[in-house]
């Protein structure tokens, strides 16, 4: 049962997780349901849990100084959502987190964080390993989002991750790539060879 795991997995993929720690680790989690629309967390607020998607999807978003809802990053099955500013130093995160489709999570509170990381060992090494891959990623992201076109930003997506054409919505994919639906429309048809 341990191997099926999709955290199991997850973690196994940044670190050799032990299955006889992971029996141990599971517990601490706690389930979670999000419904379509639902948030997760809201900006002006402390984050109190960091959750992991087992099925569903999420979208963090920013606000504009126009407020206009900019999303940042998809938290797919697998991926981790939250806002670790927020949640480490208790305070107002700057983003909020929403479901766009039904959510099943596992998440962790802050005191069972502390206690995963200071227990666990492997899970520290995750986190570390996992915070680094992730701060290179990030670092690669925004350095795309400065230079690529429009036009570019789009065939990265349908190059990286082509299922979000179907799984979201024109709307939130122009939101991610900083576009209109317009414009997104328009670029479709200019890549439609792609």
């Amino acid at each position: 049962m341990t191997d099926q795991h999709l955290l199991f997995q997850t973690l196994r993929l940044r670190h050799e997780f032990p299955a006889s720690e992971f029996e141990k680790f599971l517990p601490l989690f706690h389930a979670r349901v999000l419904e379509k629309n639902e948030m997760l967390f809201q900006e002006g607020h402390v984050v109190k849990t960091l959750s992991f998607v087992m099925q569903g999807a999420l979208r963090q978003f920013q606000r504009t100084p126009e407020g206009i809802e900019r999303n940042i990053f998809f938290a797919e099955e697998g991926w981790w959502g939250g806002e670790m500013d927020s949640f480490i130093n208790q305070v107002p995160s700057t983003m909020s987190m929403q479901a766009l489709e039904d959510c099943e999570l596992l998440t962790l509170d802050r005191e069972r964080w502390e206690y995963a990381t200071r227990n666990f060992p492997d899970y520290a090494l995750y986190q570390i390993k996992n915070r680094g891959r992730t701060v290179a990623w990030l670092k690669n992201l925004l350095s795309n989002m400065i230079t690529d076109t429009p036009d570019e930003k789009y065939r990265r997506v349908l190059k990286e991750n082509p299922h979000w054409m179907n799984r979201f919505s024109q709307y939130h994919i122009a939101s991610y790539l900083g576009i209109t639906p317009e414009t997104l429309s328009r670029i479709r048809k200019r890549n439609m060879h792609l």
